[in-house]
């Protein structure tokens, strides 16, 4: 009897297991953005490809009145992060309402309106536009140009896409441009067939 019991009690809790296997909830996966990383082109002639870092970043200037600008920045980097691109666009105004940030639809409304922006001159005239910087093999700094001559300048974003996942909202991008870049010394290298793919972050 006592065995009876025992095998009785045995399958009760193996039933009972296997009731709980078959109703166990599994969570969906949490959303993850598929972020491009990569920047390549012919500098002073010579293919550059970098596809290792992407950086994001952004500066802002929020008055009191809450009147507020910003601009935001990408970086790729090779593995060392001693060289790469950085692509910045200036410059989103919103009327900020505390918590120092343009609403996500502000923010994808102001891209999406640059798709062909202008490299930025730093002057008074304009707050807007997009620069194009660049370190090289050697650690010198270059910066995009307006008055060197090349033989095309231009910049425009062949796509321009909102994305977002725990980490944040995204505008996931591709840009396709050609500029001067100088150096502090005045000397020139003339970018070609820049290819860039990555993404500007709304923090």
């Amino acid at each position: 009897m006592n065995k009876l019991f025992t095998l009785l009690g045995a399958s009760l809790i193996l039933t009972f297991m296997s009731c709980n296997d078959q109703h166990e909830v599994v969570p969906p996966p949490l959303p993850v953005a598929e972020l491009d990383c990569s920047c390549e082109g012919l500098i002073g002639g010579v293919l550059k490809e970098y596809t290792d870092s992407c950086k994001y970043d952004n500066e802002k200037t929020i008055a009191s009145s809450g009147q507020a600008f910003a601009s935001y920045s990408t970086e790729i980097k090779n593995a060392a992060l001693t060289e790469g691109f950085e692509i910045e666009m200036k410059e989103i105004e919103w009327l900020d309402a505390g918590n120092n940030l343009p609403t996500t639809q502000e923010w994808e409304d102001y891209f999406l309106n640059n798709m062909d922006p202008e490299y930025y001159v730093d002057d008074a005239l304009s707050r807007n536009g997009v620069t194009v910087k660049y370190v090289d093999e050697f650690g010198v700094f270059w910066s995009s140009d307006t008055i060197s001559a090349c033989s095309s300048v231009d910049f425009v974003f062949a796509t321009m896409v909102l994305d977002s996942d725990l980490t944040g909202n995204y505008m996931k991008f591709k840009g396709i441009f050609n500029c001067p870049l100088r150096n502090a010394l005045g000397d020139t290298l003339c970018v070609e067939n820049g290819v860039v793919k990555t993404s500007f972050r709304r923090e």
